[in-house]
C-alpha cells in the first residue's frame, strides 16, 4: 500500500465515550495512520525490467504499471561481445523505440550495458580507457534517440575474482563520467559475489542491484531448478545484509523451457511459454512434467531431433511470493543513510503479468514495506 506524503488522521469527539473508545481500539490494533511520509530508507520504490531489444510497451503492460505504482524502467540498452573476427569488442543487440510508440510520463529510466565476461578477458589495463570511452559515448547516443536523460547507468556483469580488476577499473572510469553528468553508477549483484566477496571484492559503484535468481544448475533433470531454488537461496543469506553498498533487489517472474538431448543440455527456449509444449502434436508429455520430441520438428526456430527433452521452468507467484519474503528482512538500510531501496521484477511482458495477475505481484512488492 503507497502512504500519501502528508495523510493526517483526525480524531472527532462524538459526544459519546463509547465511539471514542472504538477509535482508541481501532488504533490499536491497525496502527496510528502516518503524519507525513515515511523514513526514506524503509520506502521501496517499484521497478521493472525490460529486456526486449525494441521499447514497445503494450497497452496491458502500461496499465499494469500504473496500477502497481511502478515508478522505473530499466532498459537493457546495448549488449557488448567479443567479436573474434576482429579481435575486438563490439555492442549488439541495441534497444531501439517502436515506430509510434510514445514514452509514458513519470517513469525513472535506467539504461543498461550488459557485459559478457569474455569481453575482459581479452582486455588489459590499457585497453580499459578507450574502452570505457567507448562505452560511454555510446550510451550517451542511445539515450538521446529513445529520447531519456538518465540519472542512473547499470553496468551487468558476472565478474569473477580472475576478472575482477579489469571490470573494476571500467567501472571507475564510467562512474566519473556519470557523476560529471550529475548521474550515479550502479552494478548487478550476482549471489556469489556476496557470499564470496572477499575473493570477487565489492564494485567501486554507486550502489547495486542484488539479482535474487540464476542460482541452480541449468539441466534437464527433473527436480532441479536454475531460476530460483529456495534451498540453495537460503545458503546465500548469511552475508546480504552486511554487504557494503545499499542494495536494491530483483525477483524472478519469468519461465523458460530447457531443451536436452542425451542428458546434456542444448540451450534455452527463452521466448517460449511453457504453456504451449501441451498443445503440440509432436510432444509427449512424461511423468516429470517434461515433453519428449515424438519426431524431428522445429519450435520457435530450433530444431528438435526425435528424442529430445524439454523441461518447463516455470516462475509463478509462489515462488516470486517466497523469494520476496525471504529476502525482505535483509534489505532495510540499517546504517540511516536513508537510501531510497527500488524493487525490481524481471521482465516486463504481457506472459509474466498473465501469468501472475496484479494481486499476486502486489503482495511481492508489499513484501518490502
Amino acid at each position: 500500500m503507497r502512504i500519501r506524503s502528508g495523510k493526517r488522521a483526525w480524531l472527532i469527539l462524538a459526544g459519546s465515550v463509547g465511539l471514542a473508545l472504538l477509535i482508541l481500539v481501532a488504533w490499536l490494533v491497525h496502527g496510528v495512520p502516518s503524519r507525513g511520509p515515511l523514513p526514506p530508507h524503509l520506502v521501496a520504490r517499484r521497478a521493472f525490467y525490460y529486456w526486449r531489444t525494441t521499447l514497445r510497451l503494450s497497452k496491458a503492460e502500461q496499465e499494469a504499471m500504473v496500477r502497481l505504482g511502478i515508478s522505473r524502467l530499466y532498459l537493457r540498452l546495448f549488449d557488448i561481445e567479443w567479436d573474434p573476427s576482429t579481435h575486438a569488442p563490439r555492442s549488439v543487440a541495441g534497444l531501439v523505440l517502436a515506430e509510434g510508440q510514445r514514452l509514458p510520463d513519470g517513469l525513472d529510466w535506467v539504461p543498461v550495458v550488459f557485459v559478457e565476461q569474455e569481453v575482459l578477458g581479452h582486455l588489459s589495463a590499457t585497453d580499459v580507457p578507450s574502452f570505457a570511452r567507448a562505452l560511454w559515448t555510446e550510451v550517451k547516443s542511445r539515450e538521446a534517440s529513445l529520447g531519456i536523460r538518465a540519472t542512473q547507468l547499470q553496468l551487468d556483469c558476472d565478474w569473477t575474482d580472475r576478472s575482477r580488476e579489469v571490470f573494476f577499473a571500467i567501472a571507475r572510469q564510467i562512474r566519473r563520467r556519470a557523476h560529471a553528468a550529475g548521474a550515479v553508477l550502479s552494478a548487478t549483484l550476482r549471489l556469489h559475489q556476496v557470499k564470496y566477496r572477499e575473493r570477487t571484492g565489492v564494485p567501486p559503484v554507486d550502489r547495486a542491484m542484488l539479482m535474487f535468481y540464476n542460482m541452480g544448475t541449468i539441466d534437464a533433470e527433473p527436480e532441479s531448478r536454475a531460476i530460483f531454488d529456495p534451498h540453495r537461496a537460503q545458503s546465500y543469506l548469511g552475508r546480504i545484509a552486511e554487504y557494503p553498498l545499499p542494495l536494491d533487489a530483483a525477483l524472478p517472474i519469468w519461465s523458460w523451457v530447457v531443451h536436452g538431448r542425451d542428458g546434456q543440455v542444448e540451450g534455452l527456449i527463452e521466448d517460449l511459454d511453457p504453456d504451449e509444449l501441451s498443445a503440440l502434436d509432436f510432444l509427449r508429455a512424461d511423468a516429470f512434467g517434461r515433453y519428449e520430441a515424438t519426431r524431428s520438428a522445429f519450435l520457435h526456430g530450433r530444431l528438435l531431433r526425435e528424442g529430445d527433452v524439454l523441461k518447463p521452468e516455470v516462475t509463478g507467484p509462489a515462488e516470486t511470493l517466497r523469494a520476496a519474503k525471504m529476502l525482505a528482512p535483509l534489505l532495510p538500510d540499517r546504517r540511516g543513510s536513508g537510501t531510497i531501496r527500488y524493487v525490481s521484477l524481471f521482465d516486463l511482458s504481457e506472459k509474466n503479468i498473465r501469468r501472475h495477475g496484479m494481486a499476486p505481484l502486489e503482495q511481492v512488492f508489499r513484501a518490502f514495506r
